[in-house]
């Protein structure tokens, strides 16, 4: 079930990356559409420039590459988050070849349909669907994959091992979505409400809609492509029809009430970022074009600001429908106005300058504003960078020298953040183009003269073939996202000890465990069903000087799942000597720095001190880092079980490990 979750979760973090990622386009649009409007409204076209070809334009950047833009974001963000090991190029190419295929099919051969699809439900549908099918199919020819990667160069290699998984998953995944949209008839308007229904039709629109858009998908598009609602163009009141009662007291500003979302963060917002995308977004926000201000936020799949950004217009909906049915106090002439028209500017001309008209709806915006407040309070003093500083800066009374310095800071900040986001995309890159690999080190089992347990460490395999250390260690750790590079290497280790108990060598796996891994109970559950009926055991890295509460309960759950526990590089750093008492251990790895003391009296005295306590508590000792005959011969003693280091061997790749163990000590 755990697995499940977090399988979900990383799906959900793939879509949501995928959507930020189109900010730019939507923001372009944006400005095209409030462009084009103005453009109309002062009547600048000519013979050459005409009305149509500009409606052309808009539909071409509004409607039609939208879908085509989703479904080759959201292939290539599931790619790269939830299915890291296949290639990102062929899986977006895969999912658009299929959403292609499945538009003409089902639209008896459209060849417009080929050029430019327009379903929103199969652009989405489909890369969930291929990428899947796509990691499942390459995880199954791993071990094929690796014997061409062994035969041809990397590009070739990674070609040759798609051909038959790429053309497989492009048949059936162009059959499912064929027959079942031609069954289901996508695409297709369906009827959900009769005449005379027309006003529970727009409270469903607009609560669905809305909802859609926690997803991060423009949810009046979506509706409208797959529901008929010919009948809101009904006439609600003389002149006024049920899509023009839509657009002057529920689409203020866009869906959510965005021009009430706006007013809100200028006046409530405690966050700077915040505070910038609700300005810059006003200008759009203005003319009902939302989508800067709800991917700036962003809304979707935001739980804090997602109930007002519901709440809100549903609010608008009901008291508006209520004012109409039972005062008549509102006339509306038989005008046009343009759904882009500002807010009190539209029900001004679509009333003849009725101003309790404008007064009602700079009520409902305001009345917006006020539910939204309180929710922006809340969502941006979480989001805020400051907060902390100023509060401490209040607390000690220093206000003065941290504002002078706040600005600095900030501007330091983001430069950090960007270098930082920069290291994390090559590293990120790396691991997609399978150029992280695991080394495993020797640990050499003194006592009885045997090697049968190793330790699994990162390397980075260069384009030329030799293989580097991790560099990027405090950059993984620091972005977050240590703990799924914890996962990557248990599911790693995991596939090797399955391919040497195929040859009938069973040595035993030790592997290192972030601190952020240990504190998140799904990523150690996750772990423990990956890892669980083999031979491993978990090194425990603390940067910290006490243990917590959360890491203590972890451990005790890897240990009642039978799996060793080391306490890693101890003598140094937090590694402090109650952590022999606070934590269920199994062995402890003395550090190279008390190795580097035992060159004096001193430091030597206090080595068999430790390697003593040790042996009383029933702790196996691992020393690490002997690389020298002379330092073998001073450290080693009765109370070593196990000595790491260049002495015997250095890290050594997947195909040199059982021939080193079976050989040893020769």
């Amino acid at each position: 079930m755990n697995a499940i979750k977090m399988s979900f979760l990383r799906t959900v973090n793939a879509l949501r990356a995928a959507f930020i990622s189109l900010v730019p386009y939507y923001i372009l649009y944006s400005f095209i559409i409030l462009s084009v409007e103005v453009l109309k409204h002062f009547s600048f076209f000519n013979a050459t420039f005409t009305p149509e070809e500009i409606d052309n334009i808009v539909r071409l950047t509004t409607t039609t590459l939208l879908p085509l833009l989703l479904n080759m974001s959201i292939s290539y963000h599931l790619a790269s988050i939830c299915y890291v090991s296949i290639n990102k190029f062929l899986a977006t190419v895969l999912s658009l070849i299929v959403y292609f295929s499945v538009e003409v099919i089902m639209h008896q051969g459209d060849s417009a349909r080929f050029f430019m699809p327009q379903s929103f439900i199969l652009a989405i549908l489909v890369p969930l669907l291929c990428t899947y099918l796509l990691a499942k199919t390459m995880q199954m020819l791993e071990q094929y994959q690796r014997k061409i990667n062994t035969l041809l160069s990397s590009n070739v290699a990674t070609m040759v091992a798609y051909i038959a998984p790429f053309a497989l998953i492009y048949f059936v995944a162009t059959f499912i979505f064929s027959a079942l949209g031609l069954h289901l008839q996508v695409g297709s308007s369906i009827v959900l409400f009769q005449e005379t229904q027309e006003g529970l039709l727009l409270l469903v629109r607009t609560v669905a809609s809305t909802v859609l858009w926690f997803f991060g998908i423009h949810g009046i598009n979506l509706f409208d492509s797959i529901v008929n609602i010919k009948i809101l163009d009904h006439f609600m009141h003389p002149n006024l029809t049920y899509k023009d009662f839509f657009n002057y007291f529920v689409l203020l500003g866009g869906l959510g009430s965005g021009l009430s979302l706006a007013i809100a963060i200028v006046l409530a917002s405690k966050d700077k970022h915040t505070t910038y995308v609700g300005k810059l977004a006003f200008p759009f926000v203005a003319f009902n074009i939302n989508e800067v201000l709800i991917f700036g936020i962003p809304i979707f799949m935001n739980f804090s600001l997602i109930l007002p950004f519901i709440l809100t217009p549903i609010v608008n909906f009901c008291l508006s429908y209520l004012f109409l049915s039972y005062t008549h106090v509102i006339t509306f002439s038989d005008v046009f106005i343009p759904w882009t028209t500002p807010a009190l500017v539209n029900m001004y001309l679509a009333t003849g300058g009725n101003l309790i008209a404008v007064a009602f709806q700079l009520f409902l915006i305001a009345l917006g504003t006020l539910i939204y407040i309180p929710f922006i309070k809340k969502y941006t003093y979480t989001q805020s960078s400051t907060v902390s500083l100023e509060n401490m800066a209040r607390k000690f009374d220093v206000t003065t020298s941290i504002e002078a310095k706040k600005d600095i800071k900030f501007h330091e900040a983001q430069s950090s953040l960007i270098k930082s986001h920069y290291k994390i995309n090559k590293i990120i890159e790396s691991i997609h183009q399978n150029n992280l690999v695991l080394y495993y080190q020797p640990k050499i089992d003194v006592q009885n003269n045997v090697c049968d347990a190793f330790e699994a460490l990162l390397r980075i395999k260069n384009s030329d073939g030799s293989v580097r250390g991790p560099d990027f260690i405090i950059d993984i750790e620091n972005s977050g996202l240590a703990s799924i590079l914890d996962i990557w290497v248990c599911q790693e280790v995991k596939k090797d000890l399955d391919l040497w108990a195929e040859q009938g060598f069973y040595p035993e796996v030790s592997i290192n465990l972030f601190p952020h891994t240990l504190e998140d109970k799904n990523y150690v559950t996750e772990i423990i069903n990956i890892a669980k009926g083999y031979a491993i055991d978990f090194e425990i890295i603390e940067r910290r000087s006490s243990i917590n509460k959360k890491i203590l309960e972890n451990i005790n759950s890897l240990r009642e799942n039978n799996f060793g526990i080391s306490l890693d590089d101890f003598g140094i750093g937090y590694t402090n000597v109650s952590m022999l008492y606070e934590i269920p251990l199994d062995h402890v790895k003395i550090d190279k720095k008390i190795i580097e003391f035992t060159h004096t009296e001193k430091g030597l005295i206090l080595y068999n001190s430790i390697c003593q306590l040790c042996a009383n508590l029933n702790l196996q000792i691992i020393l690490e880092g002997v690389e020298t005959q002379e330092e073998h011969d001073r450290l080693i003693n009765k109370d070593v079980h196990f000595i790491q280091g260049w002495y015997y061997s250095k890290a050594l790749p997947f195909d040199a490990v059982a021939s080193f163990s079976k050989n040893f000590p020769q």
